[in-house]
């Protein structure tokens, strides 16, 4: 018995590896603090990347209005631009509609669930010539971090949704 306190002693008058323990506390924390930092940056360029692609198809379609302007080309034109967008064309969501001025601007939109594997229903009416119409594209994201979502509040447990949204009136011939 006694000879195992005196091993017990000299553990805890030992200091060697106090700096290991330091280092392995404090990078972990500084660490983690700059991933979150990057991929916070990523998900924000992923943002603008959509809302960017979003912009020059919608120009597109306001000018030239044709009929080969459909929802698969729209969406395949968009994932084309915005490059940064993981399998973009399974998970892009897109809604068109004509914007009424009775009801008004909602702002509640729909994304593909990854968790269920449903693509939700949306509206696809391009308008009449000197009509508003209204956009919306929405896609989930998976964080880089596996707790990366905890960063951002509201979200699904299955990603991050970016939405880009627009509004146009479609010009006279």
């Amino acid at each position: 018995m006694i000879k195992w306190l005196n091993k017990l002693r000299r553990f805890r008058r030992d200091e060697g590896g106090y700096s290991s323990v330091e280092l392995v506390i404090c990078a972990s924390t500084f660490l983690t603090g700059f991933f979150w930092v990057f991929e916070t940056g990523l998900i924000m360029t992923k943002q603008m990347m959509l809302e960017r692609a979003v912009d020059i198809v919608v120009r597109d379609l306001r000018l030239y209005q044709s009929p080969t302007f459909t929802h698969d080309y729209i969406k395949s034109q968009i994932c084309d631009i915005a490059m940064m967008l993981d399998d973009c064309d399974t998970n892009l969501v897109l809604e068109l509609e004509v914007y009424d001025q009775a009801a008004g601007y909602t702002k509640q939109f729909s994304c593909y669930d990854k968790e269920h594997d449903v693509t939700p229903l949306t509206n696809w009416e391009p308008g009449l010539r000197q009509e508003i119409v209204y956009m919306r594209a929405c896609i989930i994201i998976d964080p880089m971090m596996p707790n990366g979502v905890a960063l951002f509040p509201n979200v699904q447990a299955s990603g991050i949704p970016l939405v880009a949204d627009t509004a146009f009136v479609n010009e006279p011939e």
